[in-house]
């Protein structure tokens, strides 16, 4: 007579593999929905310093006492940026212009009224452009403006 207790090592194999292939495919969309998350936050606080920026160049704010004037690590920095751009998606192209600002974290709550933005951010109030110095990666590539997402 046959004894049949216990499983075969084929079966624990199998459950294994299966088991394996499951947490693969689980792991990959968690990584996936943290890329759409950070695309999706980005894009958002990244709208709504847009609209700040739109009134108050429409106001008439004299945006030379908004955020801080550009120093050459801020120059630097964003002509790295201008450089990578092989897109043409940003259009600021003179790190030197005297209508650009520099903004931190605390200069973004300040004075655009939104919290809990972990980003710097550079605005070219000449043309209403908004890059930030961060940036958001996507499918391999980074991005430092919201309207090539």
């Amino acid at each position: 007579m046959k004894n049949n207790k216990g499983i075969t090592l084929v079966a624990v194999i199998l459950t294994v593999i299966i088991l394996s292939l499951l947490a693969g495919a689980i792991v990959y969309n968690i990584d996936k929905t943290y890329e759409n998350s950070s695309i999706v936050q980005f894009t958002s606080y990244m709208k709504m310093i847009q609209k700040k920026v739109d009134f108050y160049v429409e106001e008439g704010t004299n945006y030379e006492t908004l955020g801080q004037a550009l120093n050459s690590s801020n120059k630097k920095i964003l002509q790295d940026i201008i450089n990578k751009d092989s897109e043409n998606l940003i259009s600021t192209t003179d790190v030197n212009s005297s209508k650009l600002r520099y903004f931190n974290s605390s200069d973004i709550y300040e004075d655009f009224e939104i919290a809990d933005i972990n980003d710097e951010i550079i605005v070219n109030f000449e043309n209403r452009e908004v890059i930030s110095l961060k940036g958001v990666e996507r499918d391999g590539k980074k991005y430092y403006v919201e309207n090539g997402l």
